[in-house]
């Protein structure tokens, strides 16, 4: 009999994507000049950001990614198109509706609601697939009494 577990090297590996896929989607490539626009931002304003907000952004992607894995074991989630489903209600339902909700009553930009939130949904399509493909599982002997 086998049983699935927790992929912490696929966990810790998809933490360490979602550092870098924020790095790019606010690059001015993409969308970084525009939300600064929309958030009233200079450059002037990151001088002295420091390290807390990694920190953060470190743990955030941590809970996240073992909670996913935690509950792909529940649902027993085995395709990636199970995962991408999963994935993306959690985040229309749990984020996306919320933060849209919260900026509309703050008179945010439904424009920035969008570059925000699609990073976000990218982050956990991305996470959705990776531990739908990357299960691993434990041998578990059966105990006859």
């Amino acid at each position: 009999m086998k049983t699935q577990k927790i992929n912490h090297v696929a966990v810790w590996v998809l933490v360490a994507i979602i550092q870098v896929i924020p790095m790019l989607w606010y690059d001015q490539l993409f969308f970084g000049i525009r939300w600064m626009e929309l958030n009233n931002f200079t450059i002037d304003d990151f001088d002295d950001f420091g390290t807390f907000g990694y920190v953060i952004a470190i743990l955030n992607a941590a809970a996240f990614c073992y909670f996913m894995a935690w509950l792909f074991i529940r649902l027993k989630v085995e395709t990636a198109i199970e995962g991408l489903k999963i994935a993306f209600l959690l985040w229309f339902c749990l984020v996306f509706m919320q933060v849209t909700t919260q900026n509309f009553f703050t008179l945010r930009p439904f424009e920035l609601t969008l570059i925000d939130e699609l990073l976000v949904l990218i982050e956990y399509e991305m996470v959705g697939v990776v531990l739908a493909l990357l299960r691993k599982y434990e041998s578990v002997e059966a105990k006859w009494n």
